[in-house]
């Protein structure tokens, strides 16, 4: 074959385009740049979560740790894709001579998204076992989120094997007018987007009856479930990837259908990533450290400021007490400012509970829950607040009992 032909003859009335070909590669450069951040705000996140917050690391986090490695290299290919012929080039605008090139980075590739993929599934479910099963018992959902990890190994190793051995001889997988044979590699893309799928669906699902099952608030359960209900957006974005793998297989046009594979790979494994990394965050949004503190001082105060603009114009001639919305919109309880109420505090998983005494009233006590709260943060202090503590009409009145 003449290595200046294209390597797909065109479509009729269409010229061959080697040296400025159409393509979309600002389009999967954006996309790509999303997907980096992603991870990387997800896995910085969780790091600080794990190492600073609950001052514990975990078999899981090494295993998520492991798995950036091969994401990594991933995203390299792609770029190297990009690089070697572009990302949505058609394949009559790329020469014969680079097919191999481009053939060798998807075959590489190919099997860095099942390393990632295999590994990334392991650390999930072995975070759904530490977070939904007591330590040393067997239940039924610890038996599943074993047996679900150990077939997924079992299945990504098997089709990082078979893509190996799809040829023989071996470099006929990118030198595709080398003597030998081969079966069908294209339809391993779809299988492996089939199950993989599937796959999204079962660990999508495995944590929601044991959430639904918890004792706790309905409103608790929805907020737990939607944290771990972003595998939602996996599963949607494995049903994208799978949609063009069937384009893929049933196309000529390899390269340009190829590059749109990778592309909703790297969003899969991105949005994989993020599953993995997002229960773990909230700790920090519950915890006493820089970040509440400073959350903290900059509500008091963007809060003290609004009082004093209420204040000012005259709209409010009892703006000097503080509105129940400094607190959440949860009515806080009744106290003088010029006296700090005695609190208590109590920490269960992401809520705060306190309850404040009340030390003018005996036996006055009001007790209320505030979200992501520093019970160390100081009380802010409003003059004349104590004016309209028996005032009805503030906001944040409340009855004694």
């Amino acid at each position: 074959m003449d290595p200046d032909k294209p390597a797909l003859a065109p479509p009729p009335g269409v010229q061959s385009n080697f040296d400025n070909p159409p393509n979309g590669n600002v389009e999967a450069h954006i996309g790509i740049a999303i997907c980096i951040f992603i991870v990387f705000v997800g896995a910085s996140l969780r790091a600080y979560s794990k190492i600073v917050c609950m001052k514990q690391v975990k078999l899981e986090d090494y295993v998520g740790l492991v798995a950036l490695a091969p994401y990594i290299a991933f995203v390299y290919g792609v770029y190297n894709l990009m690089r070697t012929v572009g990302i949505y080039v058609h394949q009559w605008d790329v020469r014969a001579s680079e097919i191999p090139s481009a053939l060798y980075i998807v075959y590489v590739n190919t099997s860095l998204f099942q390393a990632t993929m295999g590994t990334i599934k392991a650390a999930i479910l072995l975070e759904w076992i530490q977070l939904f099963v007591p330590r040393g018992t067997r239940t039924p959902f610890w038996w599943t989120c074993q047996i679900v990890m150990w077939v997924n190994i079992l299945y990504y190793i098997s089709i990082v094997t078979a893509s190996a051995l799809s040829c023989f001889p071996h470099e006929k997988i990118w030198h595709p007018t080398m003597p030998g044979r081969c079966f069908n590699t294209k339809a391993l893309f779809v299988i492996n987007a089939t199950l993989n799928l599937v796959s999204d669906i079962i660990i999508l699902i495995l944590p929601q009856r044991i959430i639904w099952g918890l004792k706790m608030s309905t409103q608790k359960k929805i907020g737990v479930s939607l944290v771990f209900a972003v595998g939602v957006i996996a599963t949607l974005v494995g049903g994208a990837r799978l949609s063009r793998a069937v384009i893929y297989y049933l196309s000529n046009d390899n390269l340009y259908n190829v590059s749109a594979v990778f592309l909703w790979c790297t969003a899969e494994l991105s949005t994989s990533f993020l599953v993995f990394c997002l229960p773990a965050i909230p700790k920090i949004f519950s915890s006493d450290n820089w970040f509440t503190q400073l959350a903290s001082r900059l509500h008091s105060r963007l809060s003290f400021l609004k009082t004093r603009t209420t204040d000012t114009s005259g709209t409010n001639p009892k703006a000097s007490t503080w509105k129940s919305s400094t607190f959440s919109g949860v009515s806080t309880s009744e106290t003088r400012w010029d006296q700090q109420p005695q609190l208590s505090y109590e920490q269960h998983g992401f809520v705060s509970y306190y309850a404040a005494t009340d030390p003018f009233t005996p036996n006055a006590i009001k007790s209320y829950v505030h979200y992501d709260t520093n019970p160390q943060a100081s009380w802010p202090s409003v003059p004349n607040a104590a004016l309209s503590r028996r005032d009805p009409s503030t906001s944040w009145y409340e009855e004694e009992r």
